[in-house]
């Protein structure tokens, strides 16, 4: 494509409709505005009370899931270890319905034209054109995503300058290492030079497998903690011995198209592959669970059927009753459905991400490095003729802390010492 509008730019010279042409190209490709750094605007606060505010994209059912339930429940221990202090949730790209907000009765939904003093409230922040938010001198930032980080540490650099004090420290929830959310480019340069910010910032992350690859990258923050994942605890009620489980003839996918470090486009070729190397493939039902999208005709009799997002009951019954996972994640972060689905005794089928092997973490899990569709397909057929062969019904062996009741964020109480 460069060098066809480089040549269209030479012979523009000399031709109008060249012209014309090249600078219509050009425009298609000319975007200034990045819109996820829209401005967060500050202004002075009357209140000197010390206020928790969590920076979430938002906190409609939706997106209520995984990495924003997470940050939900670490905001929420941590406001509890604080004795006077009250807490405030912004979200910065969605707006919460009536509906969205039933899982929030604690909390009094508010406007950024509002100064309020209360224990719990939410300001929804994603329409903020000429406005602004309230910052007084004593507020706290947590961030869950690298704009909401991007906001925080512009925020307290004016806050600090507003009140005359040191800058605040703020704490960033890390998840996943964002920067490779994005091609090389501006938001990928953005999202990287968050972890790069020369204040004080306490990095919370999720898993000691993020933690290792961001310290393999010498990225240095204030303070490092992290917290390993738990199987949720609704789906742990449905947790039943491997046993008692009627596992079917059937290869459960995590299948989410728009996302594209779960490499849907990978797992569908590998299937394609799979389907004429797979002695009676028309046996084997596969589910697609994570995000709607048309049932896909694979070949060979074999269709993939979407469920999308599913209810929890209907997500239980699908581990229960599938002999094989097969999910990807092209990221250091551990996912969550590979370690769900190895729990309820099925084989899964997931990939190496650098310092990242999950077959550590279960003996259910068979972590691949080479993930081209051919080489997933024969390892896909080797777990299938392992169910088929040996009755399988799954191995108990994982990590332990990953069905501990226990608290999560058992280092709540040092953070609380250091902000």
């Amino acid at each position: 494509m460069s060098r066809f509008i480089d040549y269209i730019a030479r012979k523009a010279k000399n031709n109008k409709t060249l012209k014309k042409a090249y600078q219509s190209t050009v425009s298609s490709y000319l975007n200034t505005h990045i819109g996820e750094i829209t401005p967060f605007n500050p202004r002075p606060s009357d209140n000197t009370e010390r206020r928790l505010n969590l920076l979430v994209p938002s906190i409609n059912q939706e997106h209520l899931f995984g990495g924003i339930s997470t940050a939900l429940h670490f905001f929420d221990e941590l406001y509890r270890t604080e004795e006077k202090s009250h807490r405030r949730i912004i979200t910065t790209d969605a707006s919460p319905s009536d509906e969205d907000l039933l899982k929030f009765s604690e909390y009094i939904l508010s406007s950024s034209e509002d100064d309020l003093i209360e224990n719990s409230y939410i300001v929804p922040f994603n329409d903020r054109y000429n406005k602004t938010m309230p910052i007084g001198k004593e507020d706290l930032f947590i961030a869950t995503s690298w704009w909401t980080a991007y906001f925080a540490q512009r925020v307290v650099r004016w806050q600090a300058e507003q009140y005359n004090q040191p800058e605040k420290k703020i704490i960033y929830f890390i998840q996943d290492f964002e920067p490779g959310f994005y091609a090389w480019s501006s938001q990928y340069s953005l999202a990287l030079s968050t972890y790069q910010y020369t204040g004080e910032q306490i990095a919370v992350f999720n898993s000691s497998l993020l933690k290792d690859f961001f310290n393999n990258k010498d990225f240095k923050f204030t303070e490092e903690y992290y917290f390993e994942p738990r199987l949720n605890s609704s789906l742990k009620k449905y947790l039943i011995p491997f046993e008692m489980m009627k596992k079917k003839k059937k290869i459960l996918v995590y299948g989410r198209p728009s996302v594209a470090r779960n490499a849907f486009s990978i797992i569908v070729e590998m299937l394609r592959v799979w389907v004429w190397i797979q002695p009676n493939p028309t046996e084997w039902e596969i589910i697609s669970a994570g995000e709607q999208h048309n049932d896909l005709d694979i070949g060979n009799g074999v269709v993939i059927k979407s469920k999308g997002k599913m209810s929890l009951d209907d997500y239980a019954n699908e581990l229960k009753e599938s002999a094989i996972g097969v999910s990807l994640m092209i990221s250091p972060h551990p996912s969550y459905p590979p370690l769900e689905m190895s729990h309820f005794g099925m084989l899964v089928l997931t990939n190496s991400y650098e310092n990242k092997d999950l077959s550590k973490l279960h003996e259910n899990i068979y972590s691949v490095d080479n993930i081209s569709p051919d080489s997933l397909a024969k390892e896909l057929m080797v777990l299938c003729s392992t169910f088929t062969k040996d009755n399988f019904v799954g191995n108990c062996k994982g990590v332990v802390s990953y069905l501990e009741d226990s608290k999560q964020f058992d280092f709540i109480e040092d953070i609380k010492g250091k902000l």
